[in-house]
């Protein structure tokens, strides 16, 4: 019978290994669908929901392992984000240790603000779904993702796409879209989904220009600042964030 220190140690090697997150290590997903959003131009014609594909992305990365929490408390106390990302899930997951939500998002976030790709996506996925006492966020997720992404998180390209696919946190543009899932695939973050995005725009010549060209720019602009630049302003995340109105959380 396998003791709660041994899965434990498993829990927090395969998060150091893979990143793969979620309660009990599952893999998470974001799953946006393609469908039609409003009105649009015959130039900008939208693919069937039928026929559309689902996006779904999971986080990736490799880094150290720990032998027990103890060890990992350190490493996270010498402000190592990787040591933090990890310790912030174990917590998130209550895995042989007391859940303490709060804690663990604290942990993401701190990661995240020193540029540490998984825990920025951690967090947008955090947003995008509304767990763990995250308020669902839209709109934020969007910006962890980019922030992710900047950092070479190849499954944040791929929930980029989709957030523009779908309008979700961001403006609807099939061109954005498939500019981003262009960059996941050339990155190995694809299931076919550019492809078949790429094929039902086949007859719209001036989206998929647009959305060649955009995808350079799209690899040029995360190249030219830190990651951390492409977070949002720090707030609580048990509450939806309007930076138009900060004063609206003061006592």
């Amino acid at each position: 019978m396998t003791s709660s220190s041994d899965r434990l140690r498993t829990s927090i090697d395969l998060l150091s290994a893979a990143a793969t997150f979620g309660r009990g290590f599952r893999v998470l997903g974001v799953c946006w669908v393609l469908i039609p959003h409003g009105q649009l131009s015959a130039a900008e014609s939208a693919p069937s929901a039928e026929s559309a594909p689902k996006l779904i992305s999971n986080s990736g990365g490799k880094g150290e392992t720990w032998s027990d929490v103890r060890d990992l408390e350190a490493a996270a106390a010498k402000g190592n984000p990787r040591a933090e990302t990890a310790l912030g899930e174990v917590l998130l997951n209550g895995e042989g240790v007391p859940r303490d939500d709060a804690r663990g998002v604290a942990l993401l976030e701190k990661a995240a603000r020193a540029g540490h790709g998984p825990a920025a996506f951690r967090l947008g996925m955090l947003l995008a779904r509304g767990d763990n006492g995250v308020a669902r966020d839209a709109a934020r997720a969007v910006a962890y993702f980019r922030a992710a992404a900047a950092a070479g998180e190849a499954e944040a390209f791929f929930n980029l796409g989709a957030a523009h696919a779908n309008g979700r946190g961001a403006k609807r543009d099939l061109a954005e879209a498939l500019a981003w899932l262009m960059v996941a695939k050339r990155r190995g973050a694809d299931n076919g989904t550019e492809a078949s995005l790429r094929g039902q725009l086949a007859k719209q010549a001036s989206i998929l220009t647009k959305a060649e060209r955009r995808a350079g720019e799209i690899e040029a602009e995360l190249k030219a600042a830190p990651p951390a630049s492409f977070l949002p302003s720090a707030a609580p995340f048990d509450e939806v964030h309007d930076p138009l109105w900060p004063a609206a959380r003061a006592p």
